[in-house]
């Protein structure tokens, strides 16, 4: 699989446009574009969701995480919402999934009152430990 870098460079390509011509059309500044590359950063969620809906992609083939260009999960609930519900269909505290990520419980409750938003790699790691997309868990489809 490839990663969110070269991903991007090949949709870039396919749909013949430059950094300078996305960044525009997604509204975000040109350094913010340039710096994935440079840097080898993952976005933050809200502008790989652009990106994606641009390219009418999936955030998991834009991630490198599938080959799947899209995805046919439904969902339109909010990040806290989904992940607070997949938790209670799995039976799990707060305490044991945060312990099973790796992530300091305290996360949960910044979510819960809107006062923080995850990283791209915060929901790479979710969306695996519950085996969903990316595309449900922040319920790209609302």
């Amino acid at each position: 699989m490839e990663n969110f870098k070269e991903r991007l460079e090949d949709l870039l390509l396919e749909n013949g446009l430059s950094k300078n011509q996305l960044s525009i059309l997604i509204g975000v500044r040109p350094d913010t574009i340039y710096g994935y590359y440079r840097k080898n950063l993952l976005p933050e969620p809200s502008v790989a969701i652009k990106i994606a809906k641009h390219f009418e992609c999936s955030l998991d083939y834009l991630m490198g995480i599938s080959d799947e260009y899209t995805n046919s999960d439904k969902n339109n609930l909010s990040f806290f919402e989904t992940l607070n519900n997949l938790r209670k269909e799995k039976n799990i505290s707060i305490e044991k999934l945060m312990k099973a990520v790796n992530m300091a419980e305290i996360n949960f409750y910044r979510w819960q009152r809107g006062k923080h938003q995850p990283t791209m790699t915060t929901l790479i790691t979710f969306a695996k430990y519950f085996d969903v997309s990316i595309d449900y868990l922040v319920g790209k489809n609302k």
